[in-house]
């Protein structure tokens, strides 16, 4: 990989899931990059994603964080759109 790209694993769950047709994908990335450059990537593919961006959380390595945090090589990010249910 070059040194100036990043590899991450992005988690899609519930509305995100089904928006996107898959629940994981692995993606390559600049060095710098934040989860609203991640999420943006996939919303410009999967536009039915680009309404839950304002409703998801996300976390990285299992940790909530705020969208303008810078992803890591290696880590694992997930969107989390909110569920109910009973």
């Amino acid at each position: 990989m070059a040194e100036d790209k990043l590899s991450c694993k992005v988690l899609f769950f519930a509305a995100a899931a089904e928006a996107v047709g898959e629940r994981e994908q692995t993606i390559t990335v600049g060095i710098g990059s934040t989860v609203a450059d991640v999420f943006d990537h996939f919303a410009s593919m999967h536009t039915a994603l680009t309404s839950l961006q304002q409703t998801c959380a996300f976390a990285i390595d299992e940790k909530l964080v705020h969208i303008d945090t810078e992803v890591t090589d290696g880590c694992t990010m997930a969107v989390l759109p909110p569920v109910s249910g009973g």
